[in-house]
Parts: structure tokens; C-alpha cells; sequence
């Protein structure tokens, strides 16, 4: 049986992910996914690729706020919901976005931690990005400050896979996904089409193809060279190294996916 087996969840693009039981569906993917990302002075946007401290940054959500710790840091308090932040545009993968400042508070904190002139912003509700910049043909799923699409999606038995091949093992957030399926061969998510429970329907866009973030040691914010250079040898393709397959919520906004939850799947071919 195929099933969900954890649930993560990105509210700080680039800083560490949070497990979780269950999730809300909204229309870019998980409520509060990848809702807030730093910029830099010329407001383009900051992940770990130029800064990798930020894997040590761990949001801690909340009912009507989000808690954020970091080595040598006190604590950053900041809302779930931005009122009256003033609208300024963010570059992400060389688009303008609009975006919303989060204020000084938290431009400074940012700024402190990272050693420069940051800012911390929000996604403006009013403002719909289509996702897939990176890639040559674009779906019109919308998304928050993703890279490209909303859910990424990957099997355990994948990194199991992978780390067969692997002198030292890594853990699944070197990926990043925001669903761990199990019961599947591995590889077995690149030809998934829809994934479905009770009330919830995904629709799978693209695979996922793979940058060097994924060989910063999460617990230690260090690059390497592993699992890309492996991955390299046996997933290459003309697109790069493949790991992970991109959804979008097809049906259920507003409803809830649980870990545990068997999944229907059809598949693309």
C-alpha cells in the first residue's frame, strides 16, 4: 500500500523545515509554504546556495505567529499575517515579484545573523506568481516563493536507494520535499500522475532536478560534494540530475493531508 509517510512544511524559504502531522491545503500547495524568504539590499532573493547559515535558522509555527531561533541569536517573533506592510518587489530566478516587508525588527535580526543588509518579506496575497521559472514550458499552478512548484514529493525508498550507493548516508531534509511517500519502488514517484486520499487530489507537473543545496550539511550549514555527485552518475539527464517530482493541488483546498494516509495513484504511462 502506498501512504504518506511524514509531512514537511518550509514557512522561511531556504531555513529548516518542520515536520507536521497534517497539513492544509491551499491554492500554491501547503498553507505556509515558502510564505517568507530574505532578500538582499538589491532585493534579490537569498537561500542557502550564497548563505548557508540559513539551514541553522528553525521556524517554530504557531496559531497567529511564527517563533525563529538561530545560533546566537534571541528569539525573532514575527506574525502569520502582515498588516499594512509596505509592498515592495523581490527578484526570484531573475522574475519581480510583489512582495511584502516584514519590517525593521526583522530586517535587523536577518541582517545580524547573516553578516550584510537583509530584509525578510512576505508573499503578497494579492499578487499571483506563476511557478516552473526555471523550467522551458511553464504550468499555471500558482505558488508562494517556491522555486518552481508547490509540493515536492519523493519516496523513502529513493534515498534508500541512494544511500546504498553513498559512503556516508544522508537524511531526507538534504531534499527538502514536502511528502514522504512509502510503498513505492524507488524512482517509482517519477511516473506518478495524481496522488489522491479521501479528500485531497494532486496533480503532478515535472520532475524535480537538483542544485548543489542538496550537499549543505543541514546540521552543520557546510557545503560538500555528496549526494549531487553520485546522484550525477546513475540520474543524469539533459535537464540535470533528477530527484523528486513537483505537484500541485488539483482538488481539496482547504482540506488536510495526514501522515499515515493511504495514497490512490495513478501513473503516466
Amino acid at each position: 500500500m502506498i501512504k504518506i509517510k511524514d509531512l514537511y512544511v518550509y514557512p522561511v524559504k531556504s531555513c529548516k523545515g518542520v515536520r507536521v502531522e497534517e497539513i492544509e491545503l491551499s491554492p500554491t500547495g501547503f498553507l505556509g509554504d515558502r510564505n517568507w524568504m530574505v532578500i538582499d539590499e538589491h532585493g534579490v532573493f537569498v537561500s542557502q546556495r550564497e548563505q548557508p547559515k540559513l539551514a541553522l535558522v528553525e521556524p517554530k509555527p504557531l496559531k497567529d505567529k511564527i517563533l525563529l531561533n538561530a545560533p546566537g541569536m534571541p528569539e525573532l517573533v514575527i506574525p502569520h499575517a502582515i498588516q499594512g506592510g509596505d509592498r515592495t518587489e523581490a527578484e526570484l530566478f531573475g522574475e519581480k515579484v510583489s512582495s511584502l516587508s516584514a519590517g525593521s525588527e526583522a530586517s535587523s535580526w536577518f541582517s545580524k545573523y547573516l553578516g550584510g543588509n537583509y530584509r525578510l518579506v512576505a508573499c503578497d496575497p494579492q499578487f499571483l506568481r506563476k511557478g516552473g521559472v526555471q523550467y522551458p514550458s511553464r504550468d499555471e499552478a500558482p505558488t508562494s516563493f517556491v522555486d518552481n512548484y508547490g509540493i515536492l514529493v519523493i519516496s523513502e525508498a529513493s534515498r534508500n536507494d541512494l544511500n546504498k550507493r553513498l559512503v556516508s548516508e544522508v537524511p531526507m531534509n538534504r531534499f527538502r520535499p514536502n511528502i514522504v511517500v512509502e510503498g513505492v519502488d524507488p524512482y517509482g514517484e517519477d511516473y506518478f500522475a495524481s496522488a489522491s486520499t479521501s479528500d485531497v487530489t494532486l496533480r503532478f507537473i515535472d520532475i524535480c532536478y537538483r542544485c548543489n543545496l542538496t550537499t549543505i550539511d543541514q546540521e552543520k550549514a557546510e557545503f560538500g560534494q555528496e549526494p549531487l555527485l553520485t546522484l550525477g552518475r546513475y540520474r543524469n539527464s539533459k535537464v540535470g540530475v533528477r530527484f523528486g517530482n513537483y505537484a500541485a493541488v488539483a482538488g481539496g483546498i482547504g482540506k488536510t493531508l495526514r501522515a499515515g494516509s493511504p495514497l490512490e495513484i495513478a501513473l503516466n504511462f
